[in-house]
């Protein structure tokens, strides 16, 4: 005889409830107590003087308020298994539920410990590489924020910029805007000071007379509202500062998760250009055992970047805009891809060239990342499952493997 518990996370409290052997419904009796010393010592009391051994503790991954408690039960001895609040929620809905309230998902969660036996692990196994690298694809994003914000300014300040560059917000378009963030600052600046400037520190080639050139004239002949000239130079060089120190910031979070990455598939996940440390942890964390995939199909609409229709009367009669990215899966999965996308654009020739054709086809840029962000994440899965290093030659086939 045992007993099945299960625990519904709260940020300050947390509810618990209990269902005996061969039952199927859970006591209606509940306990609660506080997420601090004092109520993990009355849960470590409460659990003792059960009369049967506790078989497993149930409770969801309510974003992060059940780290500590899990880290708690694990250490003490009890089997965790943690779940996901979607299998708690339709556990409840196939029993006819109807009640909601912290002790009826308590109930439930017992219930379903005792009814479907989830599996038990060490449930902070692999949590500070998962912290890790969505701290570090938070950086990301929040650059990315940026980027729009600069790409609005760029619409006002300078809009004919987005002739010379498919994305102004590049390594060679932001070593413009440090100098000479409007049009008319551009116009001031002599072609073959223009022609040198680069990211400061940074290797790459600098602009170059041609395109120096073709900025001077576009620059002469912008449409650009002269009264707003001061205020966009001056966010443009906030933002750009702000970009900077994220940009420094990744760089450390990188550096950060690479520590933990010393296996084999990282290894060989580092070796697809254009991907770094943060990218590869991501990956590694938010997909767990890529096996469990039997498809790469699966694989995309787990990261939710698999195409959906969208079409009812008139709308979405186009087929061109009747398909949309689905996002409907693990999102800090399809952060790591839509990284994986940008960066391969520039360093990645497979991913440039898909993105190449997908903008000669006539889709729009965003659209055309959309698919990069696809086919990046299928050479993830050729990769990691071919068992060996990116190939360029052999990329299309090993993602098939």
């Amino acid at each position: 005889m045992s007993v099945a518990v299960g625990v519904d996370i709260g940020s300050a409290s947390h509810v618990v409830a209990v269902c005996r052997d061969g039952a199927r419904e859970a006591e209606r009796r509940a306990l609660k107590v506080s997420a601090n010393h004092a109520g993990f010592a009355d849960l470590d009391a409460w659990l003792a003087r059960q009369p049967e051994p506790v078989e497993r503790v149930v409770m969801e991954s309510s974003g992060h308020y059940w780290f500590n408690l899990a880290s708690h039960l694990h250490r003490h001895g009890y089997a965790v298994a943690v779940v996901n609040p979607l299998e708690a929620k339709y556990f409840g809905k196939r029993r006819l539920q109807r009640s909601k309230s912290d002790p009826a998902d308590a109930r439930t969660l017992a219930a379903l410990a005792m009814v479907d036996q989830p599996p038990t692990r060490e449930p902070l196994r692999g949590a500070e590489l998962r912290e890790a690298s969505r701290f570090a694809m938070r950086l990301v994003r929040e650059q990315g924020q940026v980027c729009q914000r600069i790409l609005r300014l760029v619409d006002i300040g300078f809009p004919e910029l987005n002739e010379v560059w498919d994305d102004p917000t590049c390594m060679s378009a932001l070593a413009l805007l440090r100098r000479a963030p409007t049009a008319r600052a551009v116009s001031r600046l002599r072609v073959d000071t223009l022609a040198k400037l680069k990211r400061p520190g940074d290797r790459a080639r600098p602009i170059g007379p041609a395109k120096a050139e073709q900025l001077k004239r576009l620059a002469a002949e912008s449409v650009a509202a002269p009264e707003l000239e001061a205020q966009v130079s001056f966010e443009m060089r906030l933002l750009i500062g702000q970009y900077d120190l994220l940009e420094q910031q990744i760089q450390e979070a990188d550096r950060r998760v690479a520590a933990f990455l010393d296996g084999d598939v990282a290894q060989r996940l580092l070796s697809i250009p254009g991907v770094g440390p943060s990218t590869v942890g991501t990956l590694m964390a938010e997909i767990g055992d890529i096996w469990r995939f039997s498809d790469v199909d699966q694989l995309l609409a787990y990261a939710g970047v698999h195409p959906k229709e969208q079409r009812s009367g008139k709308k979405g009669a186009d087929p061109e805009t009747s398909w949309v990215m689905a996002k409907t899966g693990n999102a800090y999965l399809r952060e790591a891809t839509y990284r994986m996308a940008v960066v391969g654009i520039q360093h990645n020739p497979l991913i440039r060239e898909h993105y190449a054709r997908k903008r000669a086809a006539g889709k729009s840029r965003m659209n055309s990342v959309g698919h990069c962000m696809s086919k990046a994440l299928s050479l993830v899965w050729g990769v990691w499952r071919g068992g060996e290093p990116f190939d360029a030659a052999h990329g299309s086939r090993r993602q098939e493997a």
